[in-house]
């Protein structure tokens, strides 16, 4: 099968706070993958695949809060995966900061 993602992803350590939120602020689950398209969120709650979202992305340890509109893509056992709609350049900021930060802990692995 071949894949048609644009961007790389990283995938996030289980030790990693990163998480998303809806636009009530309720936590949704734990990032598991982010990258400059989209992101997994490990999740309980239902999303039905083509169904748009306005979700939070939340690092408390580097003062992020940023919301991001996203598209429900998929359903896997690992949680729901999202494409971003569209970045605003702030957004697109934070997310190179997780995937920075993260990045030189998973490369090799």
């Amino acid at each position: 099968m071949d894949d048609r993602r644009k961007f790389e992803r990283i995938a996030l350590p289980d030790s990693t706070k990163v998480f998303a939120h809806d636009k009530q602020g309720e936590r949704l689950g734990r990032v598991r993958v982010i990258g400059r398209g989209g992101l997994l969120i490990e999740t309980r709650q239902a999303f039905d695949p083509g169904s748009h979202h306005e979700l939070v992305l939340v690092d408390d340890t580097e003062g992020i809060k940023r919301p991001v509109p996203a598209v429900a893509r998929y359903i896997t056992p690992q949680g729901i995966g999202f494409e971003f709609e569209t970045l605003e350049p702030d957004a697109a900021v934070e997310i190179g900061v997780i995937i920075g930060k993260y990045y030189s802990a998973t490369a090799g692995h």
